[in-house]
């Protein structure tokens, strides 16, 4: 098999994939209620969709299917896919997309340092979950790399512990999204 052509046996998710749930997006003419009543079922499904993309790769790697540099470059892939520009469709919509988006850099870096191997395996999840909300005004790219290593260590199997404090919001709890979609996607998937 030429290198070619084996990177395209290992496309996980396309972008044809991607347009088509901005599609659904689009027809599901999404409005913030301010009742709380709103309904983001379609924007849950495109996080489960991207995320169980990412979970096939980490598991093909895991099971030695799949080398560390491929498992990587088929997360950079779906990374360029869904994490690139969306026309704008109203302002709600560009809002939650924007949210979605960033929760989704977090379970790509996540699926990233699970490959790698290159994560703290000691500190606990929730010392972990503490040190990013601490220091994301100050520090965001460390921020971001606490909260990866949490979603790092779920994907190696250690379960995602409750969060018995409250999370501000902002990117932590957005972030935080991701790695609680990679804990849901891994907990739905053991079910099939």
């Amino acid at each position: 098999m030429k290198k070619g052509d084996k990177q395209k046996a290992i496309q996980y998710y396309t972008k044809e994939r991607w347009d088509n749930w901005v599609s659904r997006v689009k027809e599901s003419n999404f409005k913030i209620e301010e009742e709380g009543d709103t309904d983001t079922a379609v924007f849950v499904g495109m996080m489960d969709d991207v995320v169980l993309a990412c979970l096939k790769v980490v598991r093909g790697h895991k099971k030695k299917k799949v080398s560390a540099e491929d498992a990587l470059h088929a997360i950079s892939s779906i990374s360029e896919i869904v994490l690139g520009e969306v026309p704008p469709i109203n302002d709600d919509t560009d809002m939650m997309i924007r949210s979605l988006q960033s929760s989704l850099i977090c379970a790509l870096a996540s699926c990233e340092y699970n490959i790698q191997g290159t994560y703290d395996k000691k500190t606990s999840l929730i010392k972990l979950i503490k040190n990013a909300i601490e220091i994301e005004r100050d520090n965001q790219e460390q921020a971001l790399e606490y909260l990866s290593m949490v979603g790092a260590r779920v994907l190696g199997g250690k379960p995602l512990p409750e969060i018995l404090f409250d999370v501000p919001d902002g990117l932590v709890a957005e972030w935080l999204d991701g790695v609680d979609s990679i804990d849901a996607a891994i907990t739905f998937s053991k079910d099939d």
